[in-house]
């Protein structure tokens, strides 16, 4: 079995992700050096760090849009070389193809996988309806604002049933209301879902309402903590709400970076 079919073989579970002395960088320039990290299956991993400390770099190599220069990637125990449907990359743009409706947006990882139509006009429905966009299923992205575009990206990563979902910084670009109203939807969603998540943010109150544990990564890729560039893993207890009291692990990040 291919290691992308191994990845996808059991959409059920989460994906089990490890990276052992991975160095990462473009170019001559040296992003991380020796990173050591476990994520394990189905947990909802959140990375933060200073401008270009690493985090987007970590999330490429996992989603294998970036090659290590040393060290490996697995996903699942196998090496990973590229890009899998098993692992569906979240971009703050939200990449949707202007010329496909909302609908057909969603269907687009389920048609290259080649389901059948049916199946993948109810999978793309359903999913819609979850993330709150019943009745737009026929419209265009210039007709949706970008709250409702991340939304649709949201429902096609998460329709193809991934075993690993990679977001690099999705709510980035939206408004104050609108993010808190995505990071609730986003929560909501994970309570479905058994999909490893690998979250990458820059805002230490999103990091801490969304996490299991919280990474954060040392000013430029550092070497400080014998992980390659971790400054420190923090876990987060339940509940994942935002009236929790957490000052004291807010503090200890923002000391970090």
């Amino acid at each position: 079995m291919s290691a992308p079919a191994m990845e996808t073989a059991r959409a059920d579970a989460g994906l089990a992700i490890r990276l052992e002395g991975v160095s990462l960088g473009y170019g001559r320039h040296a992003v991380l050096d020796g990173l050591h990290l476990d994520i394990a299956p189905g947990e909802v991993l959140v990375i933060v760090g200073p401008s270009g400390s690493g985090k987007s770099t970590v999330l490429r190599a996992i989603a294998g849009l970036l090659a290590p220069r040393a060290g490996r990637v697995l996903a699942q125990g196998v090496p990973v070389t590229g890009p899998s449907p098993g692992r569906a990359m979240v971009f703050q743009d939200d990449a949707l193809l202007p010329w496909r409706t909302v609908r057909r947006n969603v269907e687009l990882p389920l048609r290259i996988r080649g389901v059948p139509r049916r199946e993948r006009r109810a999978a793309a429905e359903s999913w819609i309806a979850r993330v709150g966009l019943a009745g737009c299923e026929d419209r265009l992205p210039r007709e949706l604002s970008g709250g409702m575009r991340q939304r649709v990206q949201l429902a096609r990563s998460l329709a193809g049933a991934p075993r690993a979902v990679l977001m690099d910084e999705p709510f980035g670009a939206l408004d104050a209301q609108t993010r808190g109203e995505m990071q609730r939807l986003l929560l909501d969603v994970l309570r479905d879902t058994l999909a490893t998540v690998v979250f990458v943010t820059h805002d230490v109150d999103e990091a801490l309402l969304l996490a299991d544990r919280v990474v954060v990564l040392g000013h430029r890729g550092g070497h400080s903590g014998g992980h390659g560039g971790i400054a420190t893993i923090l876990r987060v207890p339940e509940p994942r709400t935002p009236d929790v009291d957490r000052a004291e692990l807010r503090a200890h990040i923002i000391e970090e970076l």
